[in-house]
């Protein structure tokens, strides 16, 4: 990752992780100072204090997500927290709240940055319990694992496994569907992601890169399962798979490659994440009932977001952030 400009940043200028062309991270990641974006009616200045890492970064960076929304240069960053500098006129926000948000699409830029301009509609409070770098990787994981739960219409007493429980979708998944009332089974990933599961309160668990991960959800389930979250389609996810009960559900974001393959008699859809207000406050409102936990494994400072890149292609519990304040 390359440097320019030394000059400290200031509120007219900002510390950014950026790229100003498509390319690998190693080629194209560059660090630096750009202006800080105006304020228009609707939005907020945020000084960022932490933004989450996520799996699909590396691939923005090579284009294989799409245009920039507003050309070159792109600040990257997909979500992230921190405190409000300034509002516009009527905003429901104050200077000082800490918020989180979701910074995917927005033509102003991503949260690997110092001061973030977002719109009101993409950032909600932050949970008393979660700290910087927790509610900076909360955002995007949280409302695609909201999505995922909502497909599958889960409801109270359903029997639920979660394929990859213990990545940044999964973990957060098994949580909020505990709240939602499902019985939870994980498969997460080796010993570490399988001790995650269970203290995040799965009532069953199986290291999916164990033959026996099928006989142990066998065991679980004998009637089988009402639906199935899948998060990483892996070899064992397929044969897991035909666990799902006739007329039950399967869903999946999009990006999960290869597509998993349902069972016969058994619908599986494909999805995209929430974004938006009414989802962040649905969000809040399950994690406001009790202790939350959003497993963040490693904090870089902004000047290492390239190793983050790296790191985050390789085995991890939940999320890598990237610590803005202070970097």
């Amino acid at each position: 990752m390359s440097t320019v400009s030394p000059s400290e940043a200031t509120p007219g200028q900002r510390k950014a992780v950026f790229i100003d062309r498509f390319g690998h991270p190693d080629e194209v990641l560059r660090i630096g100072t750009l202006p800080t974006p105006e304020l228009d009616r609707g939005e907020v200045l945020v000084r960022v204090a932490a933004a989450g890492v996520g799996v699909w970064d590396p691939a923005v960076c090579e284009g294989e997500l799409g245009p920039p929304p507003a050309g070159f240069p792109l600040v990257l960053g997909s979500d992230g927290s921190g405190t409000i500098v300034k509002t516009a006129n009527g905003s429901r926000f104050r200077p000082q709240d800490r918020v989180y948000g979701y910074g995917i699409s927005n033509p102003k830029g991503g949260f690997f940055t110092e001061y973030e301009v977002l719109s009101e509609n993409e950032i909600a409070r932050v949970p008393d319990n979660l700290s910087d770098e927790q509610a900076g990787a909360l955002a995007v994981d949280g409302l695609t694992a909201l999505a995922g739960l909502d497909r599958l219409e889960i409801k109270k007493g359903d029997s639920l496994m979660i394929i990859g429980a213990s990545g940044g979708v999964g973990h957060l998944a098994l949580q909020l569907a505990r709240r939602l009332g499902a019985k939870v089974f994980a498969v997460a990933s080796g010993d570490d992601g399988a001790s995650l599961a269970q203290r995040l309160g799965a009532e069953g668990v199986a290291d999916g890169r164990r033959e026996s991960a099928g006989k142990i959800a066998r065991e679980f389930a004998p009637n089988g399962f009402d639906a199935a979250l899948v998060l990483a389609n892996g070899d064992p996810t397929a044969e897991l798979l035909k666990l799902v009960k006739q007329e039950g559900r399967i869903a999946f974001p999009h990006g999960v490659e290869p597509e998993p393959a349902a069972p016969a008699g058994v619908k599986a859809e494909a999805y995209d994440g929430y974004h938006g207000r009414e989802a962040l406050d649905r969000l809040n409102e399950l994690i406001s009932t009790g202790p939350f936990h959003v497993e963040v494994s490693r904090v870089y400072p902004l000047e290492s977001t390239l190793q983050a890149l790296k790191d985050v292609e390789r085995h991890h519990l939940g999320k890598l952030a990237v610590r803005v304040a202070g970097s």
